[in-house]
Protein backbone atom coordinates (compact mmCIF):
# COMPACT_ATOMS: atom_id res chain seq x y z
CA UNK A 1 0.00 0.00 0.00
CA UNK A 2 1.28 3.88 -0.81
CA UNK A 3 -0.58 5.06 2.11
CA UNK A 4 -0.99 3.59 5.69
CA UNK A 5 -3.20 5.00 8.51
CA UNK A 6 -2.86 3.89 11.94
CA UNK A 7 -4.18 5.18 15.66
CA UNK A 8 -2.12 5.33 18.39
CA UNK A 9 -2.15 6.23 21.94
CA UNK A 10 0.29 8.33 23.00
CA UNK A 11 2.14 6.60 26.00
CA UNK A 12 3.90 9.31 28.14
CA UNK A 13 4.41 13.30 29.07
CA UNK A 14 7.69 13.58 26.66
CA UNK A 15 5.50 15.28 24.02
CA UNK A 16 3.49 18.04 26.49
CA UNK A 17 1.89 20.21 25.72
CA UNK A 18 1.17 19.23 22.49
CA UNK A 19 0.16 15.73 23.28
CA UNK A 20 -0.82 14.77 26.63
CA UNK A 21 -0.81 11.06 28.02
CA UNK A 22 -3.37 8.85 26.93
CA UNK A 23 -4.12 11.45 23.74
CA UNK A 24 -5.19 9.22 20.43
CA UNK A 25 -3.59 10.41 17.15
CA UNK A 26 -3.53 9.12 13.81
CA UNK A 27 -0.31 8.42 12.21
CA UNK A 28 0.14 8.21 8.32
CA UNK A 29 2.31 6.26 6.90
CA UNK A 30 3.47 6.67 3.32
CA UNK A 31 5.90 5.86 0.60
CA UNK A 32 5.51 9.36 -1.11
CA UNK A 33 6.49 11.49 1.81
CA UNK A 34 9.25 12.21 4.24
CA UNK A 35 9.32 13.62 7.49
CA UNK A 36 10.12 17.55 7.95
CA UNK A 37 11.84 19.71 10.35
CA UNK A 38 8.92 20.49 13.03
CA UNK A 39 6.78 17.18 12.07
CA UNK A 40 5.69 14.71 14.94
CA UNK A 41 6.54 10.85 14.03
CA UNK A 42 6.00 7.58 15.64
CA UNK A 43 8.89 5.08 15.33
CA UNK A 44 10.24 2.33 16.85
CA UNK A 45 13.31 2.18 19.64
CA UNK A 46 16.44 2.37 17.95
CA UNK A 47 19.01 0.01 19.11
CA UNK A 48 21.27 3.41 19.56
CA UNK A 49 18.62 4.32 22.73
CA UNK A 50 19.82 0.68 24.55
CA UNK A 51 23.22 1.09 24.04
CA UNK A 52 22.67 4.58 25.78
CA UNK A 53 20.22 3.51 28.84
CA UNK A 54 23.19 0.63 28.94
CA UNK A 55 25.66 3.22 29.13
CA UNK A 56 24.02 5.24 31.32
CA UNK A 57 24.18 5.82 35.15
CA UNK A 58 21.54 3.23 36.22
CA UNK A 59 22.45 0.74 33.41
CA UNK A 60 25.84 0.35 34.82
CA UNK A 61 24.22 -0.02 38.21
CA UNK A 62 22.09 -2.77 37.06
CA UNK A 63 24.91 -4.21 35.86
CA UNK A 64 26.82 -4.11 38.95
CA UNK A 65 23.86 -5.66 40.66
CA UNK A 66 23.75 -8.47 38.59
CA UNK A 67 27.38 -9.26 38.52
CA UNK A 68 26.98 -8.78 42.06
CA UNK A 69 23.90 -10.95 42.52
CA UNK A 70 25.91 -14.32 42.94
CA UNK A 71 27.06 -13.61 45.73
CA UNK A 72 24.65 -14.59 48.90
CA UNK A 73 26.28 -12.08 51.13
CA UNK A 74 25.84 -8.89 48.76
CA UNK A 75 23.21 -6.99 50.57
CA UNK A 76 22.95 -4.13 47.93
CA UNK A 77 19.89 -2.51 46.29
CA UNK A 78 19.28 -4.58 43.49
CA UNK A 79 18.81 -1.85 40.54
CA UNK A 80 16.72 -2.93 37.39
CA UNK A 81 16.43 -1.20 33.92
CA UNK A 82 12.92 -1.29 32.03
CA UNK A 83 13.20 -2.67 28.65
CA UNK A 84 12.51 -0.86 25.31
CA UNK A 85 11.81 -4.15 23.36
CA UNK A 86 7.84 -4.08 22.38
CA UNK A 87 7.52 -0.27 22.85
CA UNK A 88 7.24 2.08 20.58
CA UNK A 89 7.58 6.24 20.86
CA UNK A 90 6.47 9.61 19.32
CA UNK A 91 8.29 12.45 19.17
CA UNK A 92 8.97 15.93 16.85
CA UNK A 93 11.48 15.96 14.60
CA UNK A 94 14.48 18.86 15.11
CA UNK A 95 16.60 18.03 12.16
CA UNK A 96 16.49 16.11 8.83
CA UNK A 97 19.17 14.20 6.31
CA UNK A 98 21.81 17.40 5.81
CA UNK A 99 20.98 19.89 8.53
CA UNK A 100 23.79 20.82 10.64
CA UNK A 101 22.37 19.84 14.45
CA UNK A 102 23.97 19.88 17.67
CA UNK A 103 22.49 20.58 21.32
CA UNK A 104 23.11 23.66 23.48
CA UNK A 105 21.93 23.19 26.96
CA UNK A 106 19.99 20.96 27.08
CA UNK A 107 18.65 22.36 23.85
CA UNK A 108 18.85 21.08 19.87
CA UNK A 109 19.60 23.02 17.03
CA UNK A 110 20.21 23.97 13.70
CA UNK A 111 22.85 25.80 12.30
CA UNK A 112 20.58 27.39 9.78
CA UNK A 113 23.14 29.70 7.77
CA UNK A 114 26.80 31.55 8.64
CA UNK A 115 28.21 34.57 7.08
CA UNK A 116 31.99 33.90 5.89
CA UNK A 117 33.56 35.21 8.72
CA UNK A 118 31.11 32.69 11.38
CA UNK A 119 30.34 36.09 13.55
CA UNK A 120 26.71 36.22 12.15
CA UNK A 121 25.03 32.72 12.13
CA UNK A 122 21.38 31.92 12.54
CA UNK A 123 19.78 28.90 14.66
CA UNK A 124 16.58 27.08 15.13
CA UNK A 125 16.37 26.17 18.77
CA UNK A 126 14.16 23.51 19.86
CA UNK A 127 13.03 24.77 23.27
CA UNK A 128 13.07 21.24 25.11
CA UNK A 129 14.63 22.36 28.57
CA UNK A 130 16.48 20.35 30.91
CA UNK A 131 15.78 16.87 31.80
CA UNK A 132 14.78 15.88 34.91
CA UNK A 133 17.91 13.36 35.98
CA UNK A 134 20.81 14.78 33.64
CA UNK A 135 23.29 13.16 35.91
CA UNK A 136 21.94 9.85 34.60
CA UNK A 137 23.65 10.23 30.72
CA UNK A 138 26.84 11.48 29.64
CA UNK A 139 27.70 15.20 30.15
CA UNK A 140 27.73 15.22 26.61
CA UNK A 141 23.92 14.23 25.51
CA UNK A 142 23.13 18.14 26.76
CA UNK A 143 26.02 20.24 25.27
CA UNK A 144 27.67 19.20 22.22
CA UNK A 145 28.03 20.50 18.42
CA UNK A 146 27.27 17.22 16.35
CA UNK A 147 24.30 15.22 15.82
CA UNK A 148 26.15 11.64 17.17
CA UNK A 149 27.64 11.27 20.47
CA UNK A 150 29.56 8.65 22.53
CA UNK A 151 27.38 6.97 24.37
CA UNK A 152 30.08 4.74 26.04
CA UNK A 153 29.82 7.09 29.06
CA UNK A 154 32.20 9.91 27.75
CA UNK A 155 32.12 13.66 29.08
CA UNK A 156 34.13 15.75 26.42
CA UNK A 157 31.67 17.82 24.07
CA UNK A 158 33.29 16.95 20.72
CA UNK A 159 34.39 19.74 18.20
CA UNK A 160 34.08 20.64 14.57
CA UNK A 161 37.16 18.32 13.68
CA UNK A 162 35.70 15.17 15.55
CA UNK A 163 32.94 14.37 13.68
CA UNK A 164 30.72 14.84 11.20
CA UNK A 165 27.97 18.19 12.02
CA UNK A 166 25.48 16.91 9.66
CA UNK A 167 23.28 14.60 9.62
CA UNK A 168 23.62 12.17 7.25
CA UNK A 169 20.86 10.48 4.55
CA UNK A 170 18.46 8.78 6.09
CA UNK A 171 19.10 10.28 9.86
CA UNK A 172 16.44 12.03 11.96
CA UNK A 173 17.04 14.46 14.91
CA UNK A 174 14.32 13.94 17.45
CA UNK A 175 13.05 15.30 20.50
CA UNK A 176 10.48 15.34 23.03
CA UNK A 177 8.22 18.91 23.42
CA UNK A 178 8.65 18.47 26.88
CA UNK A 179 12.50 17.78 27.52
CA UNK A 180 12.00 17.42 31.54
CA UNK A 181 10.48 14.14 30.83
CA UNK A 182 11.61 12.75 27.31
CA UNK A 183 14.91 10.42 26.37
CA UNK A 184 15.50 11.41 22.97
CA UNK A 185 18.33 11.95 20.48
CA UNK A 186 20.11 14.14 22.72
CA UNK A 187 21.01 11.04 24.51
CA UNK A 188 21.02 8.59 21.95
CA UNK A 189 22.16 10.55 18.64
CA UNK A 190 20.61 10.59 15.12
CA UNK A 191 17.89 7.68 14.57
CA UNK A 192 17.76 5.58 11.20
CA UNK A 193 14.97 6.10 9.06
CA UNK A 194 14.25 2.34 9.45
CA UNK A 195 12.96 2.81 12.90
CA UNK A 196 10.53 5.57 11.72
CA UNK A 197 7.01 3.83 11.36
CA UNK A 198 4.96 7.56 10.65
CA UNK A 199 4.03 11.09 10.68
CA UNK A 200 1.28 12.40 13.20
CA UNK A 201 -0.65 15.27 12.38
CA UNK A 202 -3.96 15.27 14.27
CA UNK A 203 -5.00 14.46 17.66
CA UNK A 204 -8.70 12.40 17.40
CA UNK A 205 -9.14 12.08 21.16
CA UNK A 206 -13.21 13.29 21.89
CA UNK A 207 -11.90 15.90 24.57
CA UNK A 208 -8.50 17.14 22.42
CA UNK A 209 -9.39 17.31 18.66
CA UNK A 210 -7.42 19.00 16.18
CA UNK A 211 -3.86 19.55 14.36
CA UNK A 212 -0.94 18.86 16.37
CA UNK A 213 0.61 22.28 17.78
CA UNK A 214 3.76 23.24 16.56
CA UNK A 215 7.04 22.41 18.90
CA UNK A 216 8.91 25.07 20.52
CA UNK A 217 11.03 26.06 18.37
CA UNK A 218 13.07 29.70 18.16
CA UNK A 219 15.12 31.51 16.11
CA UNK A 220 18.23 32.81 17.62
CA UNK A 221 21.24 35.01 16.23
CA UNK A 222 25.10 35.18 17.27
CA UNK A 223 28.37 34.13 16.46
CA UNK A 224 28.94 30.15 15.74
CA UNK A 225 28.63 27.82 18.55
CA UNK A 226 32.17 25.33 17.51
CA UNK A 227 33.59 24.71 20.87
CA UNK A 228 33.41 23.83 24.17
CA UNK A 229 33.81 26.96 25.54
CA UNK A 230 30.66 28.68 23.64
CA UNK A 231 28.65 26.23 25.64
CA UNK A 232 27.35 26.97 29.73
CA UNK A 233 26.30 30.47 28.81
Amino acid sequence: LATVLRVVVVPSESMEPSLMPGDVVLVTRSIFTKPKANDVVFFNPPKELDEAIANSKIGRAAAAAAAASSDPNDNSEKVTIVSTKGKQFIKRVVGVPGDKVGVRNSNPYVTVQCDDTNTDCTYRVDRTGDYSRPDVFSDESWNRVTPTINIDGSVEVATAADRSQNLAKGEYFVAGDNGYRSVDSRVWGPMKEKYLFGTAKWVISRNHFGPIQPGPFVVEKGPIWDVASDFQK
